[in-house]
């Protein structure tokens, strides 16, 4: 009896739960509700499965984070490389942005040139001459004229001089270096990147080459040492540091053979005042008549 009691008892409470289960099938919300715990049982089994338990996340790689760091260094690499900076095959221009209405006044001093030449290439300035270290630019007209950048580059000095006037220095590349001086109306600050044909500034005045009058003052130097900017001009800069490379073996044989006489040259030459001048004058000719009395005596003689 007591077996068919619990048999009995069994079979009702499958009914019950049978009931139970029919009737909340048959409720709106139960389908959804069974759906997202299928859906919530599946994702949860998958995560469990690509992260096992004790796995440490921050041990892992973040794919997202490197993806993060490339787009960063390519930010980086966009940026440099919108930094203007002159190209090998950049040809070298007269600082003007019309060549046609300029004059070249004063010229590099070339130690291989002629006296002649090299006399019209010195500047007076406080009763000394020096050496001409670059060429000097007026317009044919006597007036101010913009002063432009001859190669793309860097600005790497910007100041004003109380004998130059205003200077400007662009960098090109490693080895290349354009001074500008004699200026104002300085268009350009330092840390500029500008690009070849940029304004620096307007031609004007200065103390050291007064003479000059209204002109721009230009020099180019490879690793420090002036280069002759006539010569540069029209030149890429890969030209130039090839010639630099030329002028080093030149140096280097010269260094070997130090018994072959070198051409002298000085850096800088005195001026005699008006008296100075005419003592010597006086000086000698009285060494021509000092020297012509002997010559009367014999002939009395």
């Amino acid at each position: 009896m007591k077996d068919e009691e619990k048999q009995q008892s069994a079979a009702r409470e499958k009914r019950g739960a049978g009931s139970k289960l029919r009737r909340w099938s048959k409720n709106k919300w139960f389908w959804p509700a069974a759906y997202l715990s299928a859906c919530a049982i599946l994702l949860g089994t998958y995560f469990l499965i690509q992260n096992p338990v004790g796995t440490d996340q921050s041990d892992e790689e973040d794919p997202f984070g490197e993806e993060e760091e490339y787009a960063e260094e390519n930010e980086r690499g966009t940026d440099e490389d919108s930094t203007p900076t002159a190209a090998e095959d950049e040809t070298m221009q007269m600082p003007v942005s019309d060549e046609e209405s300029v004059d070249i006044i004063g010229y590099y001093y070339d130690h291989d040139a002629a006296a002649e030449e090299q006399q019209d290439a010195l500047v007076y300035y406080n009763n000394m001459y020096y050496q001409n270290k670059g060429i000097d630019l007026a317009d044919q007209d006597g007036e101010a004229f913009e002063v432009t950048a001859a190669a793309t580059g860097e600005v790497v000095n910007v100041e004003e001089d109380d004998i130059l006037g205003h200077v400007v220095d662009v960098k090109h590349g490693d080895d290349i270096v354009t001074s500008y001086s004699s200026l104002e109306d300085i268009e350009v600050v330092e840390g500029d990147t500008i690009t070849q044909g940029s304004v620096l500034g307007m031609a004007s005045r200065n103390l050291y080459n007064s003479d000059a009058g209204i002109h721009a003052h230009f020099e180019i130097r490879r690793n420090g040492e002036p280069v002759n900017p006539t010569e540069a001009f029209h030149q890429s800069l890969q030209a130039l540091n090839t010639s630099e490379n030329k002028e080093d073996d030149e140096t280097a044989r010269d260094e070997e053979n130090p018994d072959e006489e070198e051409s002298s040259s000085l850096q800088e030459f005195p001026i005699f005042d008006g008296d100075d001048e005419e003592e010597e004058e006086e000086s000698e000719d009285q060494q021509g008549e000092d020297s012509e009395e002997p010559d009367e005596d014999e002939t009395e003689e």
